[in-house]
């Protein structure tokens, strides 16, 4: 019972309360009437009682208030009717409670209507009981009451008919902030604040423009109750001045109201449409932003001529700000999509979006049993690029880039960017290696074309790596590596090419990531040693010079080539630990030798590219050592190979233009095997050039190796530059290069690398001679 009570209405649950306290109220004067033994008070209580008591069984158990409500209203009028013609006219007090009652129990009409009689029965049932005064008096207090009451219901009824439209409103603000806050489509939430709107005033039809991205037209946004024809005629509408209601609007930036479209200016063209949609009139609101920029516009139709009130116009207002909500709310959804899904220069998806991408590209290849190609894209020497002519050219050229490849691919291929000047392309569905030639030797020579950036003509070459799904990988992580590994091929082999992935290349990258995993082992327990070439001086015989070579012995593998583990210890970085490595043993040595067997002796130590970044930190660190160790600079030498002294030259020059100063030797290593041009020799300060040992063991005395050598030697002679050839193997290269000459030589005719007890004998022989 307790349950059925909490689940009915208010005004249920205020009818029961007021029936059972009628009730209740009525049982202590049936009780009084009872002890005077007033047989008529009785009946009156006894009547009131039952009737009362029967009505609230009624809505107890029926649920039907409007009809019990009444039953009410006219029984209590009854009742006291009865009542003071039985009793007389000092019953007459309980009509006031009746009469106010009455407007609660009934509809305001037909409560005014039975108060009305009430009043006149009662003034004809007393007027003969009372004195003229009197009567009056009371008579007048009960229309007043009438009245009163009667106006006071009248506002409450207008009250209670605000807040049911504000609690109506409130709900369909609170469902379309769900919708905005869930994140919902703009094209879901607009059609449900439209409809929220029309299902509460029936009378209105409702649309919502947008402005279109050119910012002069407005598009149709939502305007489910509105005629196809009429939509489609409205959608692009021009803004401007009398340009129908939403145009001017929306040029204006303030409310248009229109009462009747059939005969105001700003509707002259859309007239006949309008009549034929049955549109009377517009009220147009303009959506703006909290920036102030225009959004779109807010339009409620009526089919009649129309004028609005307060109401309407705070309706308008409220769902205008709803409608920009939900406006910018998508528009900041759309730009954080777009952040976290595409590159901010390019403009090109980014990886996120290149996953996704490649999520749905395998999964139909795999359905379809089609396959798809994974293209890496690098551009080459990029850093030279942003070295050279400065960042924002570099970014100038990856956005010129970036376009050069989208007018390459097909339409259904996908373009990323992954990051400085990498570059992925999907290539989908099924394509021959005939097509992912094409497409890349397109790309290949588009991207070689050259550029003007900022009136600078800038030119560079890509290389290519392609991996293959299924043939390749399986899955995207593997895809992608295996592309990267045939880009570094392809790199590796000249650049300005493409290369596929191959199984060898798999091979290679495990015993390359095996290496790599050795290498820091070999670093932290010292697994590596050094030996030492000595540097013949061809004239005499005499060795005051050597090369420091590094040699890794792996407890398991044994010895390792330093070609398998140098390029990749530069690849990764490790060189820098591995070399500060071999300067602390060969600087402890050197000293050592040099106080004790040779106190001229001279190391060369070889370095890497990697350790002149950074304007050749480590480098100087090296020099200023030295003066702390108490070591001759004298003792050390530098050796560096051509290539680096070409692609890096203002910052290479630096560091060796600054150690030179401080006494430090510098040798180029492995010289004729690159590029560099004799010219360059004469502005570089340069001490020691060493030939090659390519030239020198296919050298005889009538070849062009042997040439290139004796050329070599007399122009290095010219420059004040002492040559040092490499790889003498035979006597009569010994005496050639002695009689062209060269002054030293390194060879293992002359000495086999030696390890540092060995070569220490060899200094104690020297020591004797």
């Amino acid at each position: 019972m307790i349950t059925k009570i909490k689940n009915r209405s208010i005004e249920n649950k205020i009818l029961l309360t007021v029936s059972a306290a009628a009730v209740i109220g009525f049982i202590p004067i049936l009780a009084m009437s009872i002890k005077i033994q007033d047989s008529v008070e009785i009946i009156l209580s006894l009547s009131a009682i039952v009737g009362i008591f029967s009505i609230f069984c009624g809505v107890l158990f029926t649920n039907r208030t409007k009809i019990f409500s009444f039953f009410l209203a006219v029984f209590a009028q009854i009742i006291i009717l009865v009542a003071v013609e039985l009793k007389g006219a000092n019953l007459i007090y309980w009509v006031f409670p009746v009469v106010v009652a009455s407007f609660y129990l009934l509809p305001t009409i037909m409560a005014s209507v039975l108060n009305g009689i009430l009043i006149t029965v009662t003034y004809l049932i007393t007027y003969q009981q009372l004195d003229s005064f009197t009567l009056t008096r009371i008579i007048i207090s009960m229309v007043l009451t009438n009245v009163f009451a009667l106006a006071f219901s009248v506002f409450m009824q207008n009250k209670n008919r605000q807040l049911l439209e504000n609690d109506k409103f409130n709900q369909l603000r609170n469902k379309i902030l769900e919708l905005i806050a869930a994140a919902d489509h703009l094209s879901k939430i607009l059609p449900a604040i439209i409809l929220g709107i029309e299902k509460e005033h029936p009378d209105v039809l409702c649309s919502i423009l947008l402005i279109d991205d050119s910012g002069k037209h407005l598009v149709l946004g939502s305007a489910p109750s509105l005629p196809d024809f009429y939509n489609k005629a409205v959608d692009g509408i021009a803004i401007g001045r009398g340009k129908g209601s939403c145009g001017t609007a929306a040029f204006t930036r303030e409310r248009v109201t229109v009462t009747d479209i059939s005969t105001h200016p700003y509707w002259t063209a859309w007239a006949e449409l309008a009549k034929k949609a049955g549109l009377g009139s517009c009220w147009s609101e303009p959506i703006i932003d909290s920036k102030g920029k225009l959004l779109g516009t807010f339009a409620i139709y009526h089919r009649t001529k129309s004028t609005p009130n307060e109401m309407d116009f705070t309706l308008i207002e409220q769902i205008s700000n709803l409608v920009r909500i939900a406006i910018e709310r998508d528009k900041a959804d759309k730009i954080i999509w777009h952040q976290a899904n595409f590159d901010n220069l390019t403009q090109l998806p980014n990886r996120n979006l290149l996953i996704e991408h490649l999520t749905a590209a395998i999964e139909n290849a795999k359905r379809d049993k089609k396959q798809i190609a994974i293209a890496m894209l690098d551009i080459d020497n990029f850093k030279d690029i942003n070295d050279s002519l400065g960042h924002s050219v570099g970014d100038k050229l990856l956005v010129e880039s970036a376009n050069r490849i989208k007018s390459c691919i097909r339409k259904n291929d996908i373009v990323a960017r992954l990051g400085g000047d990498e570059f992925i392309i999907v290539l989908v569905g099924t394509i021959t290696e005939i097509d992912i030639d094409n497409i890349g030797q397109k790309l290949l020579s588009t991207l070689a074309q050259p550029y003007t950036i900022d009136d600078q003509s800038v030119h560079y070459t890509a290389s290519i790596g392609i991996a293959r799904y299924p043939d390749d990988a399986a899955n995207i992580d593997t895809l992608l590596r295996n592309a990267d590994q045939a880009m570094y091929n392809a790199k590796a082999q000249g650049r300005n090419s493409i290369h596929y992935f191959t199984e060898h290349m798999r091979t290679d990258f495990l015993k390359r990531m095996e290496i790599i995993k050795d290498l820091r082992i070999a670093i932290t327990q010292q697994q590596f040693h050094m030996v030492y070439q000595p540097i013949v001086n061809l004239s005499n015989n005499t060795i005051t010079k050597a090369e420091a070579l590094i040699r890794w012995q792996h407890p398991e593998k044994g010895l390792i080539s330093p070609l398998d583990f140098i390029p990749i210890a530069e690849a990764t970085g490790l060189i820098t630990e591995i070399s500060e490595w071999i300067f602390n043993e060969v600087t402890q040595k050197v000293k050592y030798w040099r106080e004790t067997y040779c106190q001229n002796l001279m190391i060369s130590i070889n370095t890497s590219p990697v350790q002149y970044k950074n304007k050749g930190k480590q480098i100087t660190a090296w020099v200023d050592s030295l003066k702390e160790r108490e070591i001759d600079p004298q003792a050390i030498a530098i050796e560096i190979t051509e290539n680096l002294l070409m692609e890096n030259q203002a910052e290479v020059v630096s560091v060796l233009d600054q150690i030179r100063l401080k006494g430090i030797a510098v040798s180029i290593d492995d010289f004729g095997t690159g590029y560099c041009s004799f010219s360059y020799l004469k502005n570089y300060a340069i001490d020691y050039l060493k030939i090659d040992k390519s030239f020198v063991q296919n050298m005889s005395a009538d070849n062009k190796d042997a040439a290139l050598c004796e050329a070599i030697i007399v122009m290095a002679s010219k420059l004040n530059i002492d040559v040092i050839a490499e790889g003498i193997e035979t006597d009569q290269q010994k005496e050639f290069l002695t009689k062209a000459g060269c002054r030293y030589g390194q060879g293992y005719l002359l000495a086999m690398p030696l390890v540092k007890d060995d070569f220490e004998q060899l200094l104690i022989k020297e020591q004797k001679k």
